[in-house]
C-alpha cells in the first residue's frame, strides 16, 4: 500500500508499540549460546524415531521464531508458522503418519531468523525508539511483518506423538553458517522505492549444510539442542488456516540470453563455459508467488544472481507495454548462490514474486552447468467458485486479472503486495475480503484480518495501519475502515462471533475521535496519519489531501467518521448494545447535518473537502452519497458532475480523482443512487490496463511501483456483485438478493459464492426483453429485483422473461 516513493521519514512518524510480557511457554529448544546478536540466523534441527509400525495418527503441532519448514524422512510437510504477533503466536497443527515408515524416521525442521535487535541505549525515548526503527529499515533481514521474542523451535506431540516432543532430549541442532541474508532495500535503494517484505538470501555450497535431513547425520558441529527460555515468552494459539499451497508450476521460458544455446533452458540443462559471464532472462504469462529451486553441477568458484521483478524497466527506469522486452532491464532484489563445484540445488526459504527472472552467472576456471529451474506456487489455498462471462470478453480478463491478483497477495495473512512489503494493510484488505467471500467460500483469513488488527492497540484506540508488523504505522481512517469490515462480515457471513468479541474494540476505535470533533460537528485535525488515498502527494504528506483549510476542520474526514458511526449503530442493534447503538446514530445524524450546513457548495453542487470550499474530491462526494448526506436527487447530479464521460473513473479538471483503490466506494456511490447501469463504463480505466498486458492489477497510475496490488482488484467482485448483481438480501447472508445491472450487455453467465453454497444467473437480452435463469441452494431464500420490482425466487432454479425497460 504503501506510496512507491515513502521515505524513511514516513516510518519515523509512527510510534512503536510496547512490549506484552506473556506467560512462558515451555518445550521451546534452540542451540546453546546463541544471542540474538548472531541474526540472521538459520538453524538445522533433526531427531529420529523408530516405530514398529506405521501409526495410523501422529499429530502434532508445531511453531518456531522466526519461521520453520518441517521435514519427514526428506519429504516436506508443513511450512510456517502463520504470521501473528507475540500476544498471538500461532502453532500449526500437522498429522505425521502419512510420511511415517515401519523402522526408522528422521524428523527435521530448518528455523531462521532474521529479525535483528534494534540499536538502542539505555532506557531509550520514544523518540530514539522509532530512530533506531527507521535506521534499522536499511539493515533489516527479516519481512517488517514478522515479531520475533528469540530464535527458537517448538513442537509438541499428541499421544504416541508425545515422544517427540521438543521438551524431550533427542532433538539435535546445527547452525547452517553457508545460508544467509541481505538487506532488500539496500539492493534497490537507486530505485527510491520503499521494500520491507521477504529478504534476499545468500547460499554459500562450500559452507552450507549437505542431506541434513537425510537418514544418517552428516559433517562437523551437531550438537544436543538446549532449552530456549527466551523463546518461551509468547502466548501460543492454535492456528486455524489451512497449510500454504505448495504446487508446481512452470518458472517461465528464456526469452533473451548471451548465453549459446541458453534458451534452451530449463526445458534442457545448459553449460556456462569458463572465465565467463552470460545472463539468461526468463520471462512467465503471468506474474506468480512461488518456491524457486536451481539445480546445478561443477562451476567451483562462480556465481550467480537469481533477480526476481514484476516488469522489465526502459533507460530511464519506467514501465510500459508489460510484454515488452527488447532492450528492457530487469530489476529488483536478488538471491546469491555460490555453487562449490559439486551437483547441488539452490533454494530460498522464502518465495519470490516474479513476472521476470535474470539468472546472471560468472564463472571461474570451471565450467557451471543449469541443470534445471523449478517453481512451486503458493498462496492461501482459496477454492475459486466465482465465475464470470459475458459478451464482452474483456469484463472475463477483467475478473481473471483481479482474481490472479487476490491469489498473490493472499497467503497466512492478506498483503498490499507480495512483492515490495507482504503487509495487512486495513483499507486494502477490506476489499480483498469481499473478494474472497464473493469468489471463494472460505472466510477463515477474513477471520485472521479482523481478529490481527484488533490485537493493535496504539494511542488509545486506533489500530495499525498495516498489522501484524514490527514497527508502528498509526493510519487513523484505516480504523474506520476496520469497522466496515465488521460490517461486511455481518451481512455476509453467519457467524457472528467474530464481531461480538470485538464488540468493545468497535466501541474503542469510534470513540477515539470523539474528542476531535469541534463545536460546528465536523472533525479537527487529529495527530496521526489522516491517509484517505493517493491523488499525488507525497508519501509523507500530512497536510495536502484530506484538507483542512482555514478552519482545521475536514468535511473528509467528518464523513469517513460517519460511516462508521452508521456501521457501529447497525452492529449494535443487531449483536450489541441497543443503546449505544441509538447514541451512535443520533450522533451520525448530527455528524450529517453538520456535514450539510459546512461543506455543500450550492454554486458547485458538489460537497467540498473543507468548509472553506476550496478543495473538491471524488472522495468526498462518493462517501457523501454512499452515507446519505445527499439525498437522491442531489446524488445523481453529484455522480454527473464527479466522473469525466468517456474516461473511466477519472474526475472532471478541478476535482481530486479517485486512485484505482479508492474507486471501489465510487462505484458503491452508483449503486447506491440506483446508477448502476452506469459501472460497465468506469471498467474503462481497467480496460486501459489491459492494453498494457498486466497480469495482476498496478498499485497507482503511471509509473507505479508495484505491479501486484490487490486493492486495484475489485472489480472482480463487483462484476459478480453489480453486474451480475448477486448479494446478501439480509444479514448473515439468510436470503440472497439478485438486482442485476447489465449496461449495455447482451449476455452474462456469473456464480458467486455464498455460505449456503454457489448461486448461479444466466441473462440474455432479446429485443425488448431479459431473460433471467438463477439457481440457489434450497436452503437458501431468495428475491430477484429488476427496474423497481421484485420477484420471489420460489424454487431451487428460477427462470423469469421480463420487460428490458
Amino acid at each position: 500500500m504503501m506510496k512507491a516513493s515513502a521515505s524513511i521519514a514516513l516510518i519515523l512518524a509512527g510510534v512503536s508499540g510496547a512490549a506484552i510480557a506473556q506467560p512462558a511457554v515451555q518445550g521451546w529448544i534452540t542451540q546453546a549460546d546463541l544471542p540474538a546478536a548472531a541474526n540472521p540466523v538459520v538453524l538445522h534441527f533433526r531427531r529420529t524415531v523408530d516405530l514398529a509400525v506405521q501409526p495410523r495418527r501422529y499429530p502434532v503441532r508445531v511453531s518456531a521464531d522466526n519461521r520453520f519448514i518441517l521435514y519427514v524422512n526428506g519429504r516436506r510437510v508443513a511450512a510456517g508458522p502463520s504470521t501473528g504477533d507475540v500476544a498471538h503466536w500461532r502453532e500449526t497443527a500437522v498429522d505425521l503418519a502419512p510420511y511415517l515408515t515401519r523402522g526408522r524416521n528422521v524428523v527435521a525442521a530448518v528455523v531462521w531468523n532474521g529479525v535483528k535487535p534494534l540499536k538502542l541505549p539505555p532506557d531509550p525515548t520514544p523518540q530514539q525508539v522509532r530512530n533506531a526503527e527507521g535506521a534499522a529499515l536499511f539493515t533489516q533481514t527479516a519481512p517488517n511483518f514478522q515479531q520475533s521474542v528469540a530464535t527458537g523451535f517448538h513442537l509438541a506431540g499428541d499421544g504416541e506423538a508425545a515422544a517427540l516432543s521438543t521438551d524431550r532430549p533427542g532433538w539435535r541442532v546445527h547452525r547452517d553458517a553457508g545460508h544467509g541474508f541481505e538487506n532488500g532495500w539496500r539492493q534497490i535503494i537507486k530505485g527510491g522505492w520503499f521494500y520491507v517484505a521477504g529478504h534476499p538470501e545468500t547460499i554459500d555450497a562450500a559452507k552450507a549444510d549437505v542431506d541434513w535431513t537425510g537418514p544418517v547425520e552428516r559433517g562437523a558441529g551437531w550438537q544436543d539442542a538446549v532449552a530456549a527460555p527466551e523463546a518461551a515468552g509468547r502466548t501460543l494459539v492454535a492456528d486455524r488456516l489451512p497449510l500454504q499451497s505448495y504446487d508446481a508450476t512452470t518458472p517461465g521460458t528464456v526469452v533473451r540470453t548471451d548465453l549459446a544455446g541458453g534458451a534452451r533452458f530449463p526445458r534442457q540443462a545448459v553449460t556456462v563455459p569458463a572465465n565467463s559471464s552470460v545472463k539468461l532472462l526468463i520471462q512467465r504469462d503471468a506474474m506468480v508467488s512461488a518456491y524457486p529451486e536451481l539445480d546445478v553441477s561443477g562451476g567451483a568458484g562462480s556465481t550467480i544472481t537469481l533477480t526476481w521483478s514484476e516488469a522489465l524497466y526502459d533507460a530511464n527506469r519506467k514501465k510500459g507495454d508489460r510484454n515488452l522486452i527488447g532492450d528492457r532491464t530487469i530489476f529488483g532484489i536478488h538471491d546469491t548462490f555460490l555453487p562449490d563445484g559439486r551437483s547441488r540445488t539452490f533454494a530460498p526459504l522464502w518465495w519470490r514474486t516474479w513476472r521476470y527472472a535474470e539468472i546472471a552467472v560468472t564463472t571461474k576456471a570451471q565450467p557451471l552447468v543449469l541443470t534445471g529451474l523449478r517453481a512451486f506456487e503458493t498462496g492461501y489455498p482459496f477454492r475459486q467458485v466465482g465465475r464470470f462471462a459475458s459478451d464482452d470478453p474483456t469484463l472475463t480478463r477483467i475478473f481473471d486479472v483481479g482474481w490472479r491478483t487476490a491469489r498473490i497477495d493472499a497467503h497466512e495473512t492478506y498483503m498490499d503486495t507480495a512483492y515490495w512489503e507482504q503487509l495487512q494493510y486495513t483499507g486494502d484488505t477490506r476489499l480483498q475480503m469481499l473478494i474472497s467471500y464473493a469468489v471463494a467460500d472460505d472466510p477463515r483469513l477474513a477471520e485472521q484480518a479482523i481478529d490481527a488488527y484488533a490485537g493493535s492497540n496504539v494511542d488509545g484506540g486506533l489500530m495499525d495501519g498495516a498489522y501484524p508488523q514490527r514497527t508502528s504505522n498509526v493510519i487513523a481512517p484505516f480504523s474506520l475502515i476496520w469497522v466496515a469490515m465488521l460490517d461486511d462480515w455481518r451481512m455476509r457471513q453467519p457467524d457472528t462471533a467474530p464481531i461480538v468479541r470485538h464488540l468493545d474494540r468497535m466501541r474503542q476505535v469510534i470513540d477515539w475521535f470523539q474528542p476531535w470533533q469541534q463545536p460546528s460537528g465536523l472533525l479537527g485535525k487529529n495527530p496521526q496519519w489522516n491517509f484517505i488515498d493517493w491523488v499525488g502527494q507525497p508519501a509523507t504528506d500530512r497536510k495536502i489531501f484530506p484538507s483542512y483549510g482555514s478552519t482545521n476542520e475536514s468535511c473528509l474526514m467528518s464523513v469517513s467518521w460517519l460511516g462508521a458511526l452508521q456501521q457501529g449503530a447497525r452492529i449494535e442493534a443487531a449483536l450489541g448494545d441497543r443503546a449505544r447503538g441509538e447514541a451512535d446514530a443520533a450522533k451520525a445524524e448530527a455528524v450529517k447535518q453538520a456535514i450539510r450546513t459546512r461543506c455543500w457548495v450550492p454554486a458547485r453542487g458538489l460537497f467540498a473537502d473543507n468548509p472553506d470550499g476550496t478543495v473538491f474530491s471524488q472522495h468526498m462526494n462518493a462517501l457523501a452519497i454512499l452515507y446519505d448526506v445527499a439525498t437522491p436527487e442531489e446524488a445523481r447530479a453529484i455522480l454527473d458532475r464527479i466522473v469525466a464521460p468517456g474516461k473511466g473513473i477519472d474526475a472532471p479538471a478541478g476535482l481530486f480523482t479517485t486512485s484505482y483503490y479508492f474507486a471501489w466506494y465510487l462505484a458503491q456511490a452508483f449503486v447506491h443512487a440506483g446508477q448502476g447501469d452506469r459501472y460497465l463504463r468506469l471498467l474503462d480505466t481497467w480496460r486501459d490496463l489491459l492494453k498494457l498486458n498486466y497480469t495482476t492489477w498496478p498499485e497507482e497510475r503511471g509509473d507505479t511501483r508495484s505491479d501486484s496490488h490487490a486493492w486495484s482488484a475489485h472489480p472482480t467482485a463487483d462484476l459478480l456483485g453489480i453486474v451480475a448483481g448477486i448479494g446478501p438480501g439480509e444479514a448473515g447472508y439468510r436470503s440472497v438478493r439478485i438486482a442485476p445491472a447489465l449496461g449495455d450487455l447482451k449476455r452474462v453467465d456469473a456464480t458467486a459464492a455464498t455460505p449456503a453454497g454457489p448461486v448461479r444467473v444466466r441473462y440474455r437480452v432479446e429485443g425488448s426483453s431479459m431473460t433471467a435463469e438463477i439457481t440457489r441452494p434450497a436452503s437458501l431464500p431468495g428475491s430477484f429485483a429488476w427496474r423497481g420490482r421484485n420477484y420471489s425466487l420460489s424454487r431451487p432454479t428460477t427462470r423469469l422473461t421480463l420487460p428490458l425497460r
